[in-house]
């Protein structure tokens, strides 16, 4: 099973930015001209690519995105998730990986796509040689679900972030 592909995607400059495009399953309606997110508007997608950014500027886009696009959510947790996913990606898949976050006001999205069909395996984390074990458990930790989609020609680890009720 693929996990649902949202369209257009950012560039990560624009990501950076804050700039990020419609999403068509939320909304169909088309967007004129120069768009820009305000905390609780129409919700969007924010697509970055490995060939596009490192997983440093992920981690950034990242936190100004759910700052933006979900502040109820915490935006140190999602950077710190969508680094250590990106990671483990680069790590133990081809090194190329693509996130997508997509933002409501009651939560948030991210899917972390690669090429490897291989599901990740939590392990026990190395906390003497530093040599990791950690991204997974810090994952499944600071998020509502993970789901992992493996599908032929990659899979999709997909977590979100339920944001607390008034």
């Amino acid at each position: 099973m693929r996990a649902m592909t949202h369209s257009p995607d950012v560039t990560a400059r624009d990501a950076a930015r804050g700039v990020t495009a419609p999403c068509p399953l939320c909304d169909r309606a088309t967007v004129q001209g120069a768009w820009r997110p305000t905390a609780g508007d129409r919700p969007a997608l924010l697509a970055v690519d490995a060939e596009d950014c490192g997983i440093g500027g992920a981690r950034r886009a990242a936190r100004a995105y759910a700052a933006v696009r979900c502040p109820a959510v915490d935006a140190a947790d999602v950077a710190l998730v969508v680094s250590e996913l990106c990671t483990n990606s680069f790590r133990h898949a081809t090194g190329w990986w693509r996130l997508r976050l997509h933002g409501h006001r009651d939560g948030l999205i991210a899917d972390i796509d690669d090429a490897s069909e291989q599901p990740p395996v939590p392990r026990l984390p190395d906390t003497h040689d530093g040599t990791g074990g950690m991204g997974m458990l810090l994952a499944a930790t600071l998020t509502t679900t993970l789901d992992v989609y493996v599908y032929s020609g990659g899979k999709t680890v997909r977590v979100t972030w339920k944001a607390p009720r008034d």
